[in-house]
């Protein structure tokens, strides 16, 4: 059984309180077209964590989906949101999603699935291409080597037994994803080739990028 919690928990800080996972997309919000994507996948369930206060906004918008979509209250933090989700699942493989990552493929989702049952966890990566620098305030300080370093996405998918582990440090330890308390148990991990096109909604200027793509695909279609 393969489920997948997209975490849609956010209050928006960095785009000045905005809820960008509920913002309109073309016509519909942000986190409409990841479910979607899922759902299109096959996965037998998708827990959809929100804010208290988005709860039955949210559950009307999915009713179409109500037979395979559950929408639970989140946390403070993203890992608390998670927590959230993983006490209302019950499947072998979890997906997470962020809910703002409207252009996750079925490919994708797919290939991190094959990737699971493998090794245990997987997540999608890009190669960093530009180089990096390490700062601090005004002042560049020195630069990192960038030849082994990937710019993690998601969906990032673990078998159950191991994610219990991880959402079992919740307590302990603060981190902006769960590879990182993989990292921290010493699991391996393994990646697969992501997408580009599967941005994170954080700023203002992403949520523009992201019109430009659903427009450029409403052209072209997916040749990108």
């Amino acid at each position: 059984m393969i489920e997948a919690i997209i975490v849609a928990g956010g209050r928006g800080e960095r785009m000045g309180g905005v809820y960008k996972q509920f913002s309109l997309l073309g016509n519909k919000p942000v986190f409409l077209y990841s479910l979607e994507r899922f759902i299109e996948y096959g996965v037998n369930s998708v827990i959809l964590v929100v804010p208290k206060e988005k709860v039955s906004f949210v559950k009307e918008l999915v009713e179409e989906f109500r037979e395979k979509v559950k929408v639970v209250v989140g946390g403070e933090r993203r890992q608390d949101s998670v927590y959230s989700g993983f006490k209302e699942s019950s499947g072998e493989l979890i997906l997470i999603h962020d809910a703002v990552r409207p252009f996750v493929s079925v490919d994708i989702i797919r290939e991190v699935v094959e990737g699971v049952k493998k090794v245990g966890i997987c997540a999608p990566g890009i190669p960093v291409k530009d180089t990096l620098k390490l700062y601090k305030k005004d002042e560049i300080l020195w630069t990192l080597e960038r030849r082994n370093l990937l710019q993690v996405q998601t969906p990032q998918g673990f078998r159950r037994e191991i994610l219990k582990e991880i959402v079992d440090l919740y307590s302990k330890y603060s981190f902006t994803d769960e590879l990182a308390f993989a990292e921290r148990l010493n699991y391996k991990i393994c990646w697969v080739k992501g997408d580009p096109m599967n941005i994170k909604i954080t700023y203002q200027d992403d949520m523009e990028l992201a019109k430009a793509i659903l427009e450029y695909r409403k052209n072209y279609g997916n040749k990108f």
